[in-house]
């Protein structure tokens, strides 16, 4: 990821950007560009380099030599300039818990598929260290689809037979977890116990928008406009900075780009809210917050207590946009309506994630049939 500085000169203030890349050598080696004047004149000429940036492959080739973490090196400055900065992050992630461990230091080209499933045999075998539980088919999968589109790539680019997929993959019986949700007059009940507006509107938002928690920490003031709020960017934690605890991003795919009409009764506690921040002067970069969003461990805190006080089922506050949808599915409102409130990149993704909300839908198609016939 790049880093920026800014530097004073007698000429003015500049800003330089640093970042790495790969060299006729096939070595990580660090790269500036320097005199912009300002942070987004540098980004932007960051990402014109990395556009048409090619690295060197031929000097893998001399020596016939390919190790993994020289390709991957590659093949992340590639991922780098197509990936969300939080898919990026994910993938990052990925490589060094669970595959750089067992493959960096040794040659692609002289792996054997014994290797591979040895690789996989003990990725199935591992452990949750939180709970001490396996950990699921879903994630697992996720870790060895990581691997294997690389593998892909390295054979397309330097013809190294991808082993991994010629290995069938594990299955792991589970017994599927319910999706937990609150029902309108749960929410409802939950809202009782909440006693301060800056949290009552927080948490209505998330209820009666279906957004993410990152895009509603996102917000400012000027997003809110004529009863509807713009979605256009994300906070995001996962930082690969260590000195920055959080970015704000674009959103992670286009079609979380949306603008949302939003419901009267939030509309009205909104305007509560406004008048509130205008009585007390404050005046902050974020809707929620100050100068900085609302941090994690405070708004899950807050969330917990008032779960606890409305004596409530515990739910996770991601659920909060399960229960917005589960809402207007039984509202009988279309799913391609909901699909783009939702900001999901297709109507079968919302089906996958919400399909057992329509276990009942067969059930009720013959209802209908019968109600049409039964005077004919």
């Amino acid at each position: 990821m790049p880093s920026y500085t800014t530097r004073k000169t007698k000429r003015g203030t500049f800003v330089d950007v640093r970042f790495r890349i790969i060299d006729e050598n096939g070595e990580n080696v660090n790269k500036r560009l320097c005199g912009y004047p300002n942070k987004r004149e540098a980004q932007k000429a960051y990402l014109e380099f990395m556009k048409t940036y090619t690295p060197p492959s031929f000097s893998l080739k001399k020596n016939n030599s390919y190790l993994f973490e020289n390709l991957q090196a590659i093949y992340f400055k590639k991922k780098e300039t197509e990936l969300a900065v939080s898919s990026f992050y994910d993938l990052d992630w990925v490589f060094k818990k669970y595959i750089n461990p067992c493959f960096s230091g040794k040659e692609l080209n002289k792996l054997k598929k014994n290797d591979y499933q040895e690789w996989q045999t003990n990725l199935w075998a591992s452990k949750n260290p939180r709970n001490g539980e396996f950990f699921t088919q879903k994630y697992l999968t996720k870790i060895r689809s990581t691997l294997n589109t690389f593998l892909d790539w390295v054979e397309e680019m330097y013809e190294i037979p991808n082993l991994l997929k010629s290995i069938k993959k594990p299955k792991r019986r589970e017994t599927k977890t319910e999706m937990k949700v609150w029902t309108l007059d749960e929410f409802m009940q939950f809202m009782k116990a909440v006693d301060v507006c800056l949290w009552k509107t927080f948490f209505m938002f998330l209820f009666f928008t279906g957004c993410r928690v990152g895009e509603v920490i996102a917000l400012t003031d000027n997003d809110i406009i004529n009863n509807t709020v713009v979605i256009n960017k994300s906070r995001m934690r996962k930082t690969m900075k260590t000195n920055e605890k959080y970015i704000i991003s674009p959103p992670k795919t286009a079609t979380s780009n949306r603008t949302l009409a939003l419901p009267d009764i939030l509309i009205k506690q909104l305007k509560e809210y406004f008048e509130y921040k205008k009585e007390n002067q404050i005046q902050s970069k974020f809707l929620f917050g100050d100068d900085n969003p609302i941090a994690q461990r405070t708004y899950q805190r807050k969330f917990d207590d008032y779960t606890k006080a409305a004596n409530l089922q515990k739910i996770r506050i991601h659920d909060l946009r399960h229960s917005h949808a589960t809402m207007l599915i039984n509202a009988g409102v279309p799913i391609t309506t909901i699909s783009k409130r939702m900001g999901h990149s297709s109507v079968k993704m919302t089906l996958d994630v919400y399909s057992h909300c329509y276990e009942s839908s067969d059930a009720e198609a013959v209802d209908k049939i019968n109600d049409l016939t039964f005077n004919k």
